[in-house]
């Protein structure tokens, strides 16, 4: 039977906490997300700080935006996401389920559309024009095919003429419009602080810029099974 004496001696002292990971004694403990204590050890084994609220959260638990960990919170304000409106998993399902039905509906539908259009485009150009236009109509209602002219530039015989021609008639003919497109990666790089850019160049590119993110979904076809295959 343990004496009073060594259970004294082998309690942590009363002013040590147990780590809730290893339930080691620490007396000087660094506290997660949760509010409960951790050893040095285990917070920098299995915990990550979030890099908006810098609280400490399970590595398994979060969330990478961007190269960045966040806790679910802290990503969700991230996103610009109220937590009220996150699908449960079951509505999550039924969604699923319902885009990979019209997914299929909508390419048939837009398929047939565009065979249809050439069709009636056909149908209208043998007919007389009113106005530039032609109505079609038919029981089941009416369509319209307009027709406006479109002019498309040969950039560089264009290029040539401008050589050719006198700046007047040449401005009289043509519009040089100048356009401006972001490169990516030389963006991500700098905004990411690979390029150990100094401060006020991207403060210069980021009242110019604005950084945002597109969401694309993609309906995943399941893979043929050798048998079905063969």
């Amino acid at each position: 039977m343990e004496t009073a004496d060594h259970a004294a001696r082998s309690r942590p002292p009363l002013t040590a906490t147990a780590c809730a990971e290893c339930l080691e004694a620490v007396s000087k403990p660094v506290v997660n997300l949760r509010g409960e204590a951790l050893c040095s050890a285990c917070a920098a084994d299995y915990y990550a700080p979030c890099a908006a609220c810098g609280g400490l959260v399970p590595r398994d638990e979060a969330l990478d935006r961007d190269g960045a960990s966040r806790c679910p919170a802290c990503d969700l304000k991230a996103a610009n996401v109220a937590p009220e409106d996150v699908p449960e998993e079951a509505e999550v399902d039924e969604l699923i389920a319902e885009y990979v039905a019209l997914h299929a509906e909508e390419k048939r539908v837009k398929d047939r559309m565009e065979e249809i259009k050439e069709r009636l485009k056909i149908a209208a150009s043998v007919r007389q024009r009113v106005a530039n236009a032609v109505t079609l109509r038919g029981e089941g209602g009416a369509i319209k095919c307009s027709y406006r002219p479109v002019w498309k530039c040969d950039e560089e015989k264009v290029a040539a003429l401008e050589g050719a021609l006198d700046a007047g008639r040449f401005a009289a003919l043509f519009q040089r419009s100048v356009k401006y497109a972001p490169v990516k990666e030389s963006l991500e790089k700098l905004f990411s602080g690979e390029a150990g850019a100094d401060a006020d160049l991207k403060k210069l590119v980021g009242a110019a810029v604005e950084r945002q993110e597109q969401a694309t979904l993609t309906v995943v076809r399941p893979k043929k099974s050798p048998a079905s295959s063969s």
